[in-house]
């Protein structure tokens, strides 16, 4: 851009304030959110890639999650050389003492010795090949290292962790990232220590308990998943949970497929790949929205900026110089906006963070390379975004334009053609944002079957022989009205068993509790005469279903052999979030003898923190200062929804951002519009035409075009939002005064950005509008 160029362009931006203003903050706000969702697209896709070996390891998985016995991984190894090393995974807590002997939580992964041969997490102190060579060695992350020690050297230290055990750190890991499928932990243990914790040294020499994760590595050239049918028909011969039809599949997922794959399985986590393709195309439509609004802006403008056009055309000028000089300001305005947008991400970070419970960093992502990418983006961006104001622009007949005569040849359609695009979109997200606030709400305030107010729930230490003694000191706190000790409940779902019925794979959630838990959780009970044993059981409505028993069942035979006295029916209650029907369940007696996995205290009071506070201490003291992870019920269940409520608010923010983006383009093409037909606005009024014809003319042409951008978007939001409620077994209805609700929205805004322009028009001298004539 020359000299006198950037002059003129540098005069019309302070000249044009508002103008300037709405272009250049509307571009901004829009690739603020392209920046963001970027960046977050970016990392989802980067999980997992930067293991060396990433091609050659996968997991071996069945039908729904990854889950298998001990000694599975070491069998494969023997039987297929494709196999070159194997590593188990399973995720467990316990408590260990730090330096000032105080009793701290142990977060960690058990993995066989080549864990770190298989991944490349980065160690900073010890082999590879070593850290994990005995069965006592513990490899912690550099920051729990540093809160248990400090700055001190710790390799060779010894840690005392639950029940006197002894472990010995043999290395230094960097801290678990972002960009992996392994959940966060705070050390690495070898998996062999599992069965000293546990006390069950069997654990190690049978496939009993199939509950643990498996990891192999392929040698290379070699093509390991093509035998995975032969080890399936090899597991249907020698492995109980083939032979017996509770689990039908066997497969090896790949490596970087693992974090999309929805399948369940031991200390991992995962998104969904369909989040990242809706928010890649949110992020495209956002790009394409600021392109149109631009476009619209700047032909609003056309009509200021023609006289500069065709001053320069009659000084001798030629188009193509022209044209250079509005792509140039195009791609200025783009640079400039994008500068404010960077800005923004850094603004939005903290919001946009915590919207999608993520850690994106814009500042991690500026270096060489990505600034690059985004200036060669911008360029062509700005080429786009100008291409058609400057054709339009260079186009004008000079003589016209100089005389005042300029009318615009066309009617208008690609412009109000583009309003409506904005307006099928905007009208779409208002209705998508409305169902998922209504299904969230739903959800909330659904009937679980339970009780969830006012009840703590607590991981739990204490042996079956203290439950009396540690209830005895619950019960001392004026405000606590019940406690149940459990091995299950509907936070945590229970135990899952999986068996053959009548030639047919069902599949029971069992809770084993006490006396108080039905009392305590308000689950109804339709009690049969039947004396509670420990040998019977209580069955939910879906689980007499499911083993198609008479509606008041004495008695049950799920595995062939002696029947089993049924207590009673058990009213359904929600153990699962609300995307799946209530699954059959059996509830068993708790033995005085067993250990409770987790403890219910339900409490009555004004003040809950305060008496939240006092169960955990009176808790923490009875077991001598170990710390307890506790919660209350109704926030925990709240989590069941807390995905709804990021789309939502997403969605919504989103929505938010096209309506504004709408609104200017609208008002920028009424202001254009308008413009055009001035004269005609005066002979009308001159032949006797009232403000309110005139109002009603002008905002006619436009509100044809939201109409139909109205009848656009139902059927695309119905089709979307029938299929994302399809998704919940419980929902909402999808009514129709929702789409009707976002039209009005859509169409009052739309209203009141013409309605303004358009009176400013019709309220103009008539004889100012023709003096030219």
């Amino acid at each position: 851009m020359s000299a006198s160029n950037l002059k003129v362009f540098l005069r019309t931006l302070v000249r044009d304030k508002l103008y300037t203003g709405i272009t250049v903050f509307g571009f901004a706000l829009s690739l603020t959110f392209v920046i963001l969702l970027s960046i977050y697209i970016q990392q989802e896709l980067s999980v997992d890639q930067f293991h060396r070996n990433k091609d050659r390891i996968f997991r071996a998985v069945n039908e729904d999650r990854s889950s298998f016995g001990t000694l599975i991984g070491g069998e494969l190894q023997s039987k297929y050389p494709e196999i070159e090393c194997y590593t188990r995974l399973f995720q467990n807590s316990t408590f260990i003492e730090n330096s000032q002997k105080e009793k701290v939580n142990f977060n960690f992964l058990l993995a066989d010795s080549t864990f770190f041969k298989m991944f490349s997490f980065r160690l900073l102190e010890g082999m590879p090949g070593e850290v994990l060579k005995t069965r006592n060695s513990v490899v912690l992350t550099r920051s729990y290292a540093r809160k248990l020690f400090g700055s001190e050297d710790i390799i060779g230290k010894e840690i005392t962790c639950e029940g006197d055990l002894k472990l010995v750190v043999t290395g230094i890991m960097e801290d678990i990232p972002e960009n992996t499928h392994f959940n966060t932990c705070d050390g690495v243990l070898q998996f062999p220590f599992l069965a000293d914790l546990w006390g069950y040294p069997d654990l190690l020499t049978n496939n009993n308990n199939s509950s643990f994760g498996l990891y192999v590595m392929a040698k290379e050239g070699t093509d390991l998943s093509s035998k995975a049918p032969l080890i399936l028909e090899d597991f249907k011969a020698n492995y109980w949970m083939f032979k017996r039809g509770y689990v039908k599949e066997f497969s090896f997922e790949p490596l970087t497929e693992i974090y999309f794959g929805g399948k369940d399985g031991q200390g991992i986590h995962g998104n969904s790949r369909t989040l990242v393709v809706v928010l890649s195309a949110i992020a495209f439509v956002i790009l394409v929205l600021a392109l149109i609004n631009y476009n619209n802006l700047s032909i609003a403008q056309a009509g200021f900026r023609a006289k500069e056009a065709a001053v320069k055309k009659l000084l001798g000028t030629d188009s193509a110089s022209l044209f250079r000089q509005f792509i140039w300001e195009s791609e200025a305005l783009c640079f400039i906006s994008f500068i404010l947008a960077l800005g923004f991400s850094f603004l939005f970070q903290p919001i946009f963070n915590q919207l999608l419970s993520t850690h994106v960093s814009v500042a991690t992502h500026l270096n060489i390379g990505t600034i690059g990418i985004a200036v060669l983006a911008l360029a062509l961006l700005g080429l786009v975004a100008g291409l058609a104001p400057a054709f339009l622009i260079t186009r004008f007949n000079p003589i016209d334009v100089v005389k005042g005569a300029f009318r615009k040849k066309t009617k208008g359609v690609y412009s109000k053609a583009l309003i409506c695009f904005q307006y099928t979109v905007a009208i779409a997200l208002v209705v998508c944002t409305a169902v998922i606030w209504r299904q969230t709400d739903f959800m909330r305030n659904y009937n679980l079957g339970f009780d969830k107010e006012n009840i703590i729930w607590m991981e739990n230490q204490v042996s079956g022989a203290q439950k009396m003694a540690l209830r005895s000191e619950f019960e001392k706190i004026p405000s606590v009205v019940g406690v149940s000790f459990v091995c299950g409940s509907p936070v945590d779902g229970g135990n899952n068993n999986s068996f053959s019925y009548k030639d047919k794979a069902l599949s029971f959630q069992e809770f084993k509790v006490d006396t108080a838990f039905f009392s305590l959780l308000g689950i109804e009970v339709m009690k049969n005469d039947v004396a509670i044993s420990k040998n019977g059981l209580w069955l939910n409505e879906a689980a007499v279903k499911a083993l198609e028993l008479p509606d008041r069942p004495v008695e049950c035979n799920p595995y062939g052999g002696e029947a089993i006295p049924v207590f009673g029916v058990v009213k359904n209650f929600h153990f699962r979030d609300l995307t799946r029907e209530v699954g059959p369940a059996w509830i068993k007696p708790l033995n005085d003898e067993e250990w409770p996995w987790s403890i219910l205290v339900k409490i009555n009071t004004t003040n809950p923190g305060k008496v939240f506070r006092q169960v955990q201490a009176t808790y923490k003291e009875f077991i001598g200062g170990v710390p307890v992870e506790a919660m209350f019920m109704d926030q925990e269940i709240s989590q069941w929804y807390e995905s709804s409520e990021r789309t939502a608010r997403l969605i919504g923010y989103f929505s938010a951002l096209a309506i504004v983006l709408s609104m200017m383009g609208i008002l920028a093409m009424a202001t254009y519009f308008i413009q055009q037909r001035v004269k005609e606005i005066g002979i009308r009024r001159v032949n006797g035409a009232t403000v309110a014809e005139v109002l009603r003319m002008l905002v006619a042409s436009f509100m044809k075009w939201i109409a139909l951008a109205f009848v656009l978007a139902c059927p695309i939001a119905w089709y979307a939002m029938s299929d994302w409620l399809d998704g919940f077994a419980y929902r909402t209805d999808l009514n129709w005064w929702i789409f009707g609700m976002a039209g009005c929205f859509a169409g009052c805004i739309a209203l009141l950005m013409v309605g303004w322009q358009s009176v400013k028009a019709a309220m103009v001298n008539p004889v100012k509008s023709l003096k030219s004539e």
